[in-house]
């Protein structure tokens, strides 16, 4: 005789990136469980970039997974995968987060950092996507020339990890970034154009354009949530930024 089946709640949202497409989702069972811990396990000799290798890697399977294979992380860009594993976390776990904060106040007398060690309860539908008040996906190079940048996906980034040159690393990102170039009668789409030319295309750019692009990768969306922190030791007070997943979750 088989087992008894059991039920699993599915949910809905609207990804940050089109508000119009819908994910059905689950939350996370044992098995996705077990990946987590496994993840960290193997992990927790690993360091900087190498660690945040394994941990995205595990939340890109966990999503393919608690969307019963239906969205593939690869493909969204990094703050719709942000906010659909916290909405996935959220169902799991429970709607509250507690991340910790160090107090790193000096003490009037004897100089001593306080260093006392707060949790402070956060409910995750509070955390959202931060969008830059300004578009900068739009820059003009002349009065008719232009470029329209456009948010890369996950795997577009994945592309350059092996880059070592952090300066090469930025530019073949930029290059990567551009949907299209248009002047007054063309347009002309990034992923139709050569790679060789529209590497001299940036290359050519003047210094006031370079500084707007670099200025769109400055103010990228990501999950954001300020806490108005207050040290339960020596009463420090401290507004305090948090930003992307591992702020929240510490790895996840």
């Amino acid at each position: 005789m088989a087992l008894p089946k059991i039920d699993t709640p599915i949910y809905n949202l609207k990804l940050p990136s089109d508000n119009k497409q819908n994910v059905t989702y689950r939350p996370f069972l044992v098995k996705e469980e077990k990946i987590l811990l496994t993840a960290m396990e193997g992990a927790k000799e690993l360091k900087g970039d190498e660690f945040q290798k394994v941990v995205r890697e595990t939340i890109l399977r966990i999503i393919t997974n608690c969307t019963d294979g239906k969205i593939d992380g690869n493909k969204l860009p990094a703050f719709d995968v942000d906010y659909l594993f916290l909405n996935i976390r959220a169902k799991s776990r429970g709607e509250m987060i507690e991340p910790s904060f160090t107090c790193n106040q000096e003490e009037e007398k004897g100089g001593r950092i306080c260093g006392h060690v707060d949790k402070y309860p956060i409910r995750i539908d509070e955390i959202k996507i931060h969008f830059p008040e300004k578009d900068y996906s739009k820059i003009m190079l002349t009065d008719s020339i232009g470029i329209q940048l456009k948010f890369l996906s996950t795997e577009e980034v994945k592309v350059h990890d092996n880059e070592t040159d952090p300066i090469e690393k930025m530019f073949k990102i930029i290059v990567d970034s551009i949907d299209y170039v248009f002047d007054a009668e063309n347009v002309y789409k990034g992923k139709e154009t050569a790679k060789a030319e529209m590497v001299k295309f940036v290359e050519n750019m003047h210094e006031k354009a370079f500084d707007e692009v670099k200025e769109f990768f400055g103010n990228l969306p990501t999950l954001r949530h300020k806490v108005d922190y207050k040290c339960s030791k020596c009463g420090h007070k401290e507004p305090v930024l948090l930003e992307g997943l591992e702020d929240f979750f510490g790895f996840a």
